[in-house]
């Protein structure tokens, strides 16, 4: 709201907005050479079951090949120029369609392609070191601090004396005497 009111406060009073202008004719021939069925790949209208709970899971699950990074189903429903999601896509419905489970479509892809088809390292062989560590790693951290903070609170320094501690050589002096009878005789006064 303050801003709309910066930016009216910025026109003038008369201005008004800029009627709409036609799109120039160059402009418009760029816009349909680029929506030719030659650079824009059309797709195929997406049924109910390219959308199913159960070709999004394994979708899900493994990575698309054309080095995006992301899994099938977010490269083959954002990116629109990539052609290997649809196509691998059609290899996943295509093995549903053999009467394949969902764990066996995922392991056939691991077959194709290897370990690196997958969005997670499985959780078996030494891939649990990829799970396992970290949290090893956090709780031998906390142990080993906890330790040195146990050390470092607990050893007392050279020439620090405790609260109310008095050093074994200065009880017997002439003076630690006479101030213990003083002070006995002062809280035998309150006493009273």
């Amino acid at each position: 709201m303050l801003l709309l009111a910066f930016t009216a406060l910025g026109r003038p009073a008369s201005a008004s907005p800029p009627p709409h202008t036609p799109v120039s004719r160059p402009a418009q021939d760029t816009v349909n050479r680029l929506m030719s069925p030659g650079i824009v790949q059309e797709r195929p209208r997406t049924t109910a079951r390219d959308d199913a709970a159960i070709v999004q899971a394994i979708e899900h699950k493994i990575k698309c090949t054309c080095g995006c990074g992301l899994d099938v189903f977010t490269c083959r429903t954002t990116d629109f120029t990539c052609t290997t999601s649809p196509a691998m896509h059609r290899a996943v419905l295509a093995r549903l369609d053999s009467a394949m489970t969902a764990e066996q479509v995922v392991s056939a892809f691991e077959g194709q392609y290897g370990q690196s088809i997958l969005m997670q390292p499985p959780r078996r062989g030494f891939n649990w070191a990829a799970y396992v560590m970290p949290f090893a790693a956090l709780v031998a951290g906390l142990a080993l601090l906890s330790w040195l903070m146990r050390r470092w609170v607990r050893s007392p320094r050279p020439g620090d004396r405790a609260v109310g501690e008095t050093p074994a050589a200065d009880l017997g002096t002439p003076s630690a005497d006479a101030e213990l009878q003083r002070l006995q005789r002062e809280l035998e006064g309150f006493e009273a």
